[in-house]
């Protein structure tokens, strides 16, 4: 007998857990396909793209006749700028002397802005002391201080690359203090409560924590990098030339298309670049961070 009922009550669990039906299926989210996708991601520049086309036709058509030659024709500056052999030789040689001045204006607002914000955490009376020239730095003209510039770097390199640091430079230091102050103070209190240090807690918590903060920064000083090395070639106009010059020069001897080419090219380098981080940073944060990469 209680065999029977220890069998009957192991049967009926049994039996009421297959009778039960399963839930359904969670509906696929739209736009995971790999056509969506792709979609999302050609959508935007292909609008973006029609706007510019729509906008550099409108303003063209409005030009009186001795003054079409300002804005010629999309067909004329894919035939005498963007496919020119010589002009493309021009613009590949410039955009690698503009990408040098970049990075290289990037590298050194990295490190500057990065160990300055670090400064700014550690000791609050810094950052106090410093943040109002952080803020003047950002206002002060280029061409008021190009004097200035050419006395203590020469006619060289250096003074494009440092007009390319004090465009990038701002957004590191700020985000990095901005993501370093908004480490959860549980997690805080919970190192100082195992004896941490200091240097142990910003190297374990404090950094991690910040790492993707600061890299929302370094994707506004990345794009802004490509325009302070142009702006230094066009305040600068000496040594080797790069993608600024060749715009000041084209405009100079009235060749409108290979200018066009030229501001196509410095566009497609500032994107490039800003996309680079942006895609370095979904890489790095987005299997454990909100701030990477969305799905929708």
């Amino acid at each position: 007998m209680a065999d029977t009922t220890l069998g009957d009550v192991d049967a009926g669990p049994v039996g009421l857990i297959a009778d039960v039906p399963r839930p359904p299926a969670p509906p696929t989210p739209p736009g995971t396909s790999p056509w969506a996708r792709r979609l999302r991601v050609a959508v935007p520049p292909l609008v973006m793209g029609a706007l510019l086309f729509g906008a550099y036709a409108f303003f063209a058509a409005r030009l009186p006749e001795h003054r079409q030659f300002l804005m010629p024709s999309v067909g004329e500056i894919w035939t005498q700028g963007l496919t020119d052999p010589e002009v493309v030789s021009d613009l590949r040689s410039g955009l690698m002397l503009t990408a040098r001045i970049a990075f290289q204006g990037l590298a050194i607002s990295i490190a500057a802005g990065g160990l300055l914000g670090i400064l700014m955490f550690r000791f609050r009376w810094l950052e106090r002391a410093s943040y109002p020239y952080l803020v003047a730095l950002q206002s002060v003209p280029i061409l008021a201080i190009t004097p200035l510039l050419i006395v203590a770097f020469g006619f060289g390199i250096w003074p494009k690359t440092m007009v390319c640091v004090i465009i990038s430079f701002f957004p590191i230091p700020t985000t990095l203090l901005l993501g370093l102050r908004s480490v959860d103070r549980d997690m805080d209190d919970l190192f100082r409560l195992q004896g941490a240090s200091w240097t142990t807690t910003l190297r374990k918590l404090a950094l991690p924590h910040a790492s993707p903060a600061l890299f929302a920064g370094l994707r506004i000083s990345a794009g802004l990098s490509v325009v302070g090395a142009i702006v230094g070639e066009l305040f600068f106009q000496s040594g080797a030339e790069g993608l600024g010059q060749l715009i000041i020069n084209y405009r100079t001897e009235l060749q409108y298309e290979a200018m066009y080419a030229a501001l196509v090219w410095s566009s497609a380098l500032s994107i490039s670049v800003y996309v680079l981080f942006s895609w370095l940073g979904n890489r790095l944060f987005s299997a454990w961070h909100e701030s990477g990469e969305i799905r929708r």
